[in-house]
């Protein structure tokens, strides 16, 4: 998999070389997502977000995107009770990390990418040679590169060891889109269902801030449209805060949030959600959403 995204980045890299980098990402867009980009003339979510990615992205877009680095920006906003705790790291290389050291459970992350994450139950059953094959493999990938999202070029490649939240992938991840610091509406990912190595199944369900649900949700793959049967979760209204706090200062950007025992998680910032282009959402509700720009 990671060979044939590795041939498919340069590829991109030589149309963005040729033709430049919006008919690069408008061929990206069209041939993965079967959808149209207008970058002349931005009106839908989908092509304000992905202008601003491509040409007005904020300097900070990095640093929040990096899972390590963006820990401190949390806390600068006086939210630092709401992160996961942080046993070790960050390493440039598998070779540093001493696992005699780390607290078990937990989970290895990378700082710079999505779906890299290596969970470690207990010192006794790690495959180490598996294990550093794995952190190497990703040390090596430039996420973004496949799908032209520049600001993870500007990402240190890094691992860090977090504490593992039992259960986790049960939990629903609320997903807050904010334009210009203001939570608009959560999308919701619940009832996830793991199938070896295939894309992971998931109901997604849409949500105002007053948690009307928005059915503007388009069943693709493994993701399917739900019913709007997810709860409201008992600390929204505190998460709305957060969201709105955390995304000060930034014309776009996705806040992820967790509920757990009656407390708050923070599980990531995103700038360029779904490579920007957010293929499960209405055309209407695209449109919608891009006149709040």
């Amino acid at each position: 998999m990671w060979i044939i995204k590795k041939l498919y980045a340069i590829w991109l890299s030589l149309l963005e070389l040729l033709l430049g980098i919006d008919l690069a990402k408008k061929f990206d867009t069209k041939f993965r997502f079967h959808k149209s980009l207008n970058l002349k003339n931005p009106q839908t979510l989908s092509d304000k977000v992905t202008y601003l990615e491509l040409h007005k992205q904020s300097p900070l877009a990095a640093r929040c995107t990096d899972k390590y680095a963006v820990r401190e920006y949390v806390k600068s906003k006086g939210l630092e009770d709401i992160l996961i705790p942080v046993y070790g790291g960050p390493w440039t290389s598998a070779d540093e990390i001493d696992f005699d050291s780390l607290t078990y459970p937990c989970i290895l992350k990378a700082t710079h990418g999505c779906k890299m994450n290596y969970i470690l139950k207990d010192k006794e059953s790690i495959n180490y040679e598996e294990c550093k094959n794995e952190l190497s493999k990703w040390l090596k990938v430039t996420y973004g590169t496949y799908s032209i999202e520049p600001h993870y070029k500007e990402i240190p490649h890094r691992i860090y060891a977090e504490k593992f939240i039992d259960g986790i992938d049960d939990l629903i991840d609320y997903k807050f889109h904010c334009i210009n610091g203001v939570p608009e509406f959560v999308l919701t990912c619940s009832q996830r269902q793991a199938n070896g190595d295939a894309a992971m199944a998931v109901t997604l369900d849409l949500f105002d801030m007053e948690w009307n649900h928005i059915p503007e949700i388009v069943s693709m793959g493994k993701e399917v449209a739900g019913t709007g049967a997810v709860v409201k979760p008992e600390t929204f209204e505190k998460m709305k805060e957060v969201a709105r706090v955390l995304s000060q200062g930034f014309e776009f950007v996705r806040v992820d949030l967790y509920e757990i025992n009656g407390d708050i998680l923070f599980g990531e910032m995103t700038f360029s959600p779904a490579c920007c282009v957010f293929p499960y959402f209405s055309e209407k509700f695209d449109i919608e959403m891009g006149k709040k720009f």
